[in-house]
């Protein structure tokens, strides 16, 4: 588990002589149990030595020499069960048989000593158990109930050090110098013996117990039977985790088939059709256990699955291949005609056979499409917006969002739904699709309803807001497709020139925020004026596409070149839009700024490097699912 020694320190305390600190109940046979579990070597396997009701300065000698001469791997435990008491300046002490409360500093074990020696130590590998309650009557006559705060990061900092607690809220009490209320058996350092010694606290069962699993399964043990006790943990500049004990529970069955479970049930022919083939190809795998469960899932499939064509195939898969059949012994003489024949033809490559198309990730539900051709109607409601505007009003709509765009949107989403339901689309490309139809569209649409407001009447904000519900739909769409789909892995670097042509593409869709699109105004300069800041919502929103397309190759590729390529298409549209609104009507007419020609070739430049990801992608065969 470690590389170095393991050593623990086990200190407890029971019996106090000051009558104002109470006996305590559970310290010493708790210790014992403590003690026994660490020191057995198939479980922690640790150099233990007990500390029992001996007087303060024994106790801080064993401190001391405990975290002396140590190694920086060196596992160090330290478990202190005992009454805590502050001062009145709030500085906390550990109490010993002999602690006197009028005397704290010269009688007991001062916390800040104890993370001296923590601090002084060599070792990066350090655990303190506290199990102490703590308050203190700090003269005779004083009323002081404690506060609630451990204080354990001003008491106890340093580096590789984590501390647990038995509890945050107080148990004991002071009303004069009188103590009130009832010591309880510690369930904390129970629990913590409970689970090291049953293995219940190995969560993974990874055959290991570490110090986060171990406060978890003491915290929910003491959480049940105290609920207003609270365990704490504090962790100080920890690195990898800290492994307290082997654990005897028989480990978690490991699913070997989990990669193909989602298949194997998948409500689609064509994908338990992929799941056949994929199983049919374990069955020659390496790993024995590996490729019994293929044949076992390939059984079970023959035997039970709804389509009889995919109970054909998992039969077929199944059944050893049958040797071929002995060739024809060769004719004593052959006619020399026929060996020139022979000769002549070129050898054949056998042909192979047809494959079933694969989706390897479940798909979307059947809703999806449905949803997204929904959006689509409702994103055609932007077209008729500018024949209700008065010229040269009506080109203005053009900068907010052209009927072009809108129509090119539209299709593509009727496209998309109808292929993710015929299972040729993948869901991470049509996942990026219809999120960006659906935030660039709703983007224009809230700018339509804005310029509707102020230029059309009520009839324009009535179809704005279709467009936005529709917009609305095909993020909804596009969610569900991402939520099914999975991560792409070993894919490699993605080639540093379509990379550098990408961020120029959306480099110039930042920069065409900045410069004129007309012979006045920029989009940064409308949203200053306000009036027509309606422009800038799109472009706004471009940019944030291409910043997550571009932030998602490195994890979901096929997601990422979708949501670039569908960017890069609609602003390429969308800025063709402007420079014809510039040209109508915007400013003076006939002047065109630079901004839309900088946002066209922007969008351009973003869709055909992620173009060419995408079928780099594609001719490398990584990635699953249709294209």
């Amino acid at each position: 588990m470690t590389a170095g020694r393991r050593s623990a320190l086990v200190v407890a305390n029971d019996t106090y002589h000051d009558q104002r600190l109470s006996r305590l109940r559970a310290p010493a046979s708790d210790a014992e149990q403590l003690a026994g579990v660490l020191r057995n070597a198939e479980i922690g396997g640790f150099d233990v030595e007990v500390s029992l009701n001996e007087p303060e300065h024994v106790v801080r000698r064993k401190v001391s020499t405990f975290f002396d001469d140590r190694g920086p791997d060196d596992l160090l435990l330290l478990h202190l069960s005992c009454h805590g008491v502050k001062d009145e300046d709030g500085r906390l002490y550990f109490a010993t048989p002999d602690t006197e409360i009028d005397h704290l500093d010269a009688t007991s074990l001062p916390a800040d000593y104890v993370n001296r020696q923590m601090t002084r130590s060599r070792s990066r590998r350090i655990v303190l158990f506290l199990d102490c309650c703590y308050s203190g009557a700090f003269a005779r006559g004083m009323m002081n109930r404690g506060d609630e705060r451990m204080d354990i990061m001003e008491r106890f900092d340093g580096r590789g050090r984590i501390v647990l607690t038995a509890s945050s809220a107080m148990e004991y009490s002071f009303e004069g110098d009188q103590l009130a209320g009832q010591g309880k058996p510690s369930v904390f350092t129970s629990a913590l013996v409970e689970g090291l010694a049953t293995g219940e606290a190995d969560l993974d069962r990874d055959g290991l117990v570490s110090v986060d699993e171990l406060y978890e399964f003491a915290f929910d043990r003491v959480r049940t039977v105290t609920p207003s006790q609270t365990p704490g943990k504090w962790v100080f500049d920890v690195q990898g985790d800290f492994y307290i004990a082997r654990s005897n529970r028989p480990p978690e069955p490991v699913d070997l088939l989990a990669d193909l479970r989602g298949a194997i049930s998948s409500p689609f022919t064509n994908v338990r059709l992929g799941a056949v083939e994929e199983l049919a190809a374990l069955l020659d795998d390496a790993d024995s256990a590996r490729a019994a469960a293929a044949r076992m899932a390939l059984d079970d499939m023959a035997e039970h699955d709804t389509e009889r064509l995919v109970r054909g195939s998992a039969e077929r898969a199944r059944r050893p291949a049958e040797p071929p059949p002995p060739p024809p012994p060769p004719p004593d003489t052959p006619p020399p005609a026929a060996e020139a024949a022979v000769a002549r033809e070129p050898a054949r490559e056998p042909e192979p056979r047809p494959r079933p198309v694969a989706a390897t990730e479940p798909q979307p539900a059947a809703w999806v499409p449905a949803v997204a051709s929904l959006a689509a109607v409702g994103l055609l409601a932007a077209i008729p917006l500018p024949l209700l505007a008065e010229a040269p009003t009506s080109w203005n709509s053009f900068a907010v969002v052209t009927p072009f765009e809108v129509a090119l949107a539209a299709l593509a989403l009727l496209v998309a739904a109808s292929q993710l339901r015929r299972q040729r689309l993948a869901a991470a490309n049509a996942a990026g699709l219809f999120i960006v139809v659906g935030i660039l569209l709703g983007a224009a649409g809230i700018g339509l309803v804005k310029f509707s407001l102020e230029d059309i009447g009520a009839v324009g904000v009535v179809l704005s807001l279709l467009v936005v519900c529709g917009a609305a739909g095909a993020v909804v769409a596009g969610r569900a497709c991402l939520s099914v789909s999975s991560r792409d892995r070993d894919l490699g670097l993605v080639e540093p020139v379509w990379l550098v042509v990408a961020l120029a593409g959306a480099g110039l869709a930042i920069v065409a925020l900045f410069i004129p699109y007309d012979g006045f105004s920029s989009y940064w300069t409308e949203v200053e004026e306000g009036a027509s800041a309606e422009y800038i919502f799109e472009p706004a929103a471009v940019v944030g596409c291409l910043a997550v397309g571009m932030l998602s190759l490195s994890s979901r590729r096929r997601f990422a070149t979708a949501v670039l390529i569908s960017t890069g298409a609609l602003t390429a549209v969308h800025y063709v839009g402007v420079v014809i609104a510039s040209w109508q009507a915007i400013g003076e007419e006939g002047e065109v700024g630079s901004a839309g020609w900088a946002g066209i070739a922007g969008g351009l430049l973003a869709a055909f490097a992620a173009w060419q990801i995408q079928q780099s992608l594609t001719r490398g065969g990584a990635g699953s699912g249709t294209t």
